[in-house]
């Protein structure tokens, strides 16, 4: 072997191992840089995508109370068509490079139990019921924690393990008529109708709403020349915190007294607003709206009403 080739030798050789080191550093920095940042980033990525979840369940309750109201007002409503398609982005919190898979997201309707009952303590025989339904979306998230975001009945519940917490009201008012101890109860239950179904996915579906009509379900009017001084209310429910802590907040900001104008009970499946016998006398007027929640096409979100 003549120098020339020799050389020639030396400086492929060169360039092999140059090459190998090169490589060996970027898989290096690659390695560090997945388990040092990549979590870190995964976290803020999904994250970020429980906030658009979370805002496309604000536009179902959105929806739902705009049909709400309106059917409310309008008694010919049923000739408007109210119908209502909302997307909803159902994983992510890729990471392109480091981390590109997705997390997934689920969504439910009518998978878990909400019953809302009124029982007057005059007529313990005739409870008032309302089967209402619900729209959940569960997310299964890889890094950041797992967290579930609930509709029923008006009201909107963020829960996170054993803990749930209301982030948006629902439709449920107590009214002092001037200081006589005379209250005025309002309360539009929702009932989500539409058979138990739920899809797993990462990547966009739509969840469609539609009105069906507006009901009465109890007008303390009704019950002539009799007042009314002592009802329960209860909930049943998984998320029983959330809802707990916002009836114990509606009652405290109209002044009523625990112990001595109400009490609440609540157990792991449900929870009970009593209003205690007393010197207070109340109003009660409860309708329910009836909704038909069902997955619809995800290429046509439109909104008609």
């Amino acid at each position: 072997m003549d120098r020339k080739s020799l050389f020639k030798s030396e400086s492929a050789a060169s360039i092999a191992i140059a090459a190998v080191l090169l490589l060996g550093l970027a898989f290096t920095i690659v390695s560090i840089v997945k388990l040092n940042y990549a979590p870190e980033w995964k976290i803020d990525a999904e994250r970020d995508y429980s906030y658009d979840a979370w805002s496309s369940m604000e536009d179902v309750k959105t929806r739902a109370d705009i049909f709400a109201q309106f059917m409310a007002s309008d008694s010919n409503y049923s000739e408007y068509g109210l119908s209502a398609t909302v997307p909803l982005r159902m994983g992510g919190g890729e990471v392109p490079v480091f981390e590109p898979s997705k997390s997934n997201g689920k969504l439910a309707v009518n998978n878990e139990d909400c019953v809302m009952s009124i029982t007057l303590a005059k007529h313990p025989d005739d409870p008032r019921t309302v089967a209402c339904g619900g729209v959940t979306y569960y997310s299964e998230n890889r890094q950041y924690p797992d967290q579930a975001f609930r509709y029923e009945n008006g009201a909107l519940i963020l829960a996170q393990g054993e803990n749930s917490r209301m982030r948006r009201n629902p439709s449920f008012n107590i009214q002092e008529n001037g200081t006589s101890g005379n209250y005025t109860v309002t309360i539009n239950a929702v009932n989500l109708t539409g058979e138990p179904e739920s899809i797993s996915s990462s990547t966009f579906t739509a969840l469609r709403l539609t009105g069906c009509s507006i009901d009465p379900v109890l007008n303390s009017d009704d019950y002539l020349n009799e007042s009314v001084d002592s009802f329960n209310l209860t909930i049943f429910t998984r998320y029983t915190d959330a809802w707990a802590t916002y009836l114990n907040n509606t009652a405290k900001e109209v002044e009523l007294k625990y112990e001595i104008d109400y009490t609440i009970n609540s157990t792991d499946d449900h929870v009970c607003l009593s209003f205690l016998p007393g010197n207070n006398t109340y109003n009660i007027y409860v309708n329910k709206t009836v909704l038909c929640a069902e997955f619809g096409a995800g290429s046509n979100f439109n909104y008609t009403s």
